[in-house]
């Protein structure tokens, strides 16, 4: 036998174990839920014990012949209810293939005789709700012609009172008193046959006295009383002793039911027994099949290895030999018909080596180059497309280049609705300037002005939407936003910083030769606008819609010089942080209604000064100065000025 072989009959050998153990596992399962149902069937009949119990209680309360009908009915179906249950715990004591293995609860003979006891007070209790459901009927039939005799009784004693008084016969009246004491005694306290009697006894004395002194009359109503109180006392008797009766009956049931209750946790002690030696068999029977696999996992795995080992050394030794220069080396495996093909193979392997071993090294070389080319390759392709991206970077705003490749933005034709804040600007009187000028200096002054705008744009967050000449159009809150109000923040902040470095090129640029001074007019407006993709499927231009678009581009043609112009949707999200201005209400082109401007004036942390005349410029950075220094230059230019 190969070890192949050897090993895949280790394998199986396991593989019964770990089914042995599974099916036992399995067994255990299946008892321990069965030992649990069992359980819960046994408290199940004592529960439906308890309730024909206290459905029993609620017989003695019941004055009502209907409300005591349906108490009837209700046990009945307690009745059927236990009667089920009995049934199916009578089934489950047949035995099935797993009893025959190991111990069932169910077939055990203490258990099976407390079942019995129990089915028998079951029967027990039946036999007492008949009797007292039967009391109870005729006690309720009973009070109910109590109650109907008692008003007479007692209007008829009353009556009789006061005839009695009217006789000023005082044996007569205290005859009457202990009549009085006598009927309550009958009726409402001991409710004897004793009292009754000398109730009836009172009466017939009244009644001798009577008829000695000759009350006629009165002498008949008392023989009609006397026949009202040998009714109602005999009716407050048989009441008495039914309620004795149905005490009686109670106490019975109580001794059964505690009866039923030690015969409960009897089996669930015997259930818990039962159950401890059963698990502790099963761990039994686990621990020795455990070990059981521990020792032939132990044995095979010897064995096996030992073979394994033998083989290896002699696979090392002859790779050791191949790799010092040995190509003649030979590996001859007789423990292992399969390794041994492996080892032949090997020799093979060896011959071929040692016939090609004068091309190996070149073929190594030419391999090289190969991959080194291919290298080379990549990397100039890798160049060329960071070069292409650098390019493409520069004709799309950072923020829409950085979601479209890293993936969060795909290039297709779609839009969506955004809460923005835009900007248009442009520079006074370029077109004009586009007559006077070179194209050459012209271009030189517009991509100066548009980088400076631009990287302050971006610094601020922005996304330049497009250049149209020295129109700059940039929008805050797409793709990326920092909540409505910080985006309006941003792009007042932004305005202010271009508006200061417009007076730095202003100066630099007469400084350069360029008389005519350099102004821009800004407009600012929020609210929500279509932003996305439009154009066709080979060319797509991301860009923003609107009519808050509009509105932002009317204020920029309608702001002065070096003006900051801004909508009151704008002016509602940045008035806390900047100073403004409330300007004229306009009315524009395309716009129905009027327009409420303001003019920004600085930001709250603005620091610098700028003041502008014709032949005069001021721009005073804060921050920046040496105080005492500038203070010095400006009162020597004021006293020059005061010169001329």
């Amino acid at each position: 036998m190969n070890i192949r072989k050897k090993v895949i009959f280790s394998f199986i050998i396991l593989i019964l174990f770990i089914i042995s153990i599974s099916i036992l596992s399995l067994i255990t399962t299946y008892q321990m839920k069965e030992n649990s149902a069992f359980a819960k069937q046994v408290s199940t009949l004592i529960n439906i014990q308890e309730d024909m119990n206290d459905l029993i209680n609620l017989t003695t309360a019941q004055t009502m012949t209907q409300e005591l009908q349906k108490v009837r009915e209700t046990f009945n179906e307690y009745e059927k209810s236990f009667e089920a249950l009995r049934k199916e715990i009578s089934q489950q004591n047949q035995k099935d293939m797993v009893d025959f293995l190991l111990n069932d609860i169910h077939q055990n003979n203490h258990v099976i005789d407390s079942l019995l006891k129990l089915f028998d007070n079951e029967h027990s209790i039946e036999v007492i709700f008949d009797e007292i459901f039967d009391f109870q009927n005729k006690k309720i039939i009973h009070n109910q012609r109590f109650n109907e005799l008692y008003p007479k009784e007692n209007d008829k004693r009353k009556v009789l009172q006061s005839l009695i008084f009217k006789t000023k016969n005082l044996e007569l009246i205290q005859e009457f008193g202990n009549l009085q004491y006598y009927s309550k005694e009958t009726l409402y306290q001991h409710r004897d046959k004793e009292r009754f009697l000398k109730w009836v006894g009172s009466v017939d004395t009244i009644m001798a006295e009577l008829k000695k002194y000759n009350y006629t009359e009165l002498l008949n109503s008392f023989k009609q009383y006397k026949q009202i109180v040998d009714i109602i006392g005999n009716l407050a008797i048989d009441i008495h002793g039914i309620e004795k009766e149905e005490k009686t009956l109670i106490n019975k049931l109580v001794e059964i039911l505690q009866h039923n209750k030690d015969e409960s946790i009897f089996i669930e002690t015997k259930i818990e027994k039962i159950t401890e030696q059963f698990l502790s068999r099963v761990s039994l029977i686990q621990f020795i099949l455990v070990v059981s696999i521990i020792l032939i996992t132990l044995i095979l795995t010897l064995y096996i290895s030992s073979k394994l080992t033998n083989i290896i050394k002699k696979l090392s030794s002859g790779v050791k030999q191949l790799r010092d220069g040995d190509y003649d080396v030979q590996i001859i495996i007789n423990e292992d018909r399969e390794f041994n093909e492996i080892a032949t193979t090997f020799n093979k392997m060896a011959d071929n080596i040692k016939e090609n071993q004068n091309t190996l090294e070149e073929k190594i070389k030419q391999r090289t180059t190969e991959l080194q080319t291919a290298f080379a390759n990549i990397q100039n392709q890798k160049d060329l497309l960071e070069n292409l991206s650098n390019k493409l970077a520069k004709y799309l705003s950072p923020q829409l280049f950085e979601s479209i490749f890293s993936g969060k933005q795909d290039v297709v034709i779609e839009s969506k609705r955004k809460y923005l804040t835009v900007f248009f600007s442009d520079i006074q009187g370029f077109t004009d300037l586009t007559d006077s000028i070179e194209t050459e200096s012209l271009t030189q002054l517009l991509n100066e002005y548009l980088d400076i705008m631009s990287s302050i744009a971006i610094k601020h967050g922005g996304t330049i939407d497009k250049y149209i000449g020295d129109c700059i159009m940039v929008f805050f809150g797409d793709p990326l936003s920092n909540g409505k109000t910080q985006d309006a923040l941003n792009c007042i902040n932004m305005a202010i910083e271009m508006k200061e470095q417009m007076s730095h090129l202003r100066i630099k640029w007469q400084n350069d030769g360029y008389s005519k001074p350099f102004h821009i007019r800004m407009g600012i407006n929020s609210g929500y606008c279509t932003v996305g993709n439009f154009g066709s499927k080979n060319r797509l231009d991301y860009t923003i819609i609107g009519g808050v678009v509009n509105l932002a581009s009317r204020l920029e043609s309608n702001a002065t010089l070096d003006q900051i112009l801004i909508s009151s949707e704008t002016y509602m999200l940045i008035k806390e942080n900047i100073q403004c201005t409330k300007k004229e209400e306009l009315t524009l082109k395309g716009i129905a209604h009027p327009i409420q401007t303001y003019e920004v004036l600085s930001g709250s942390g603005n620091s610098t000064i700028i003041k502008e005349e014709n032949g005069f410029n001021l721009m005073v950075d804060l921050n920046e100065i040496d105080k005492n220094n500038i203070i010095s230059i400006l009162e020597n230019t004021l006293q020059n000025i005061r010169k001329i």
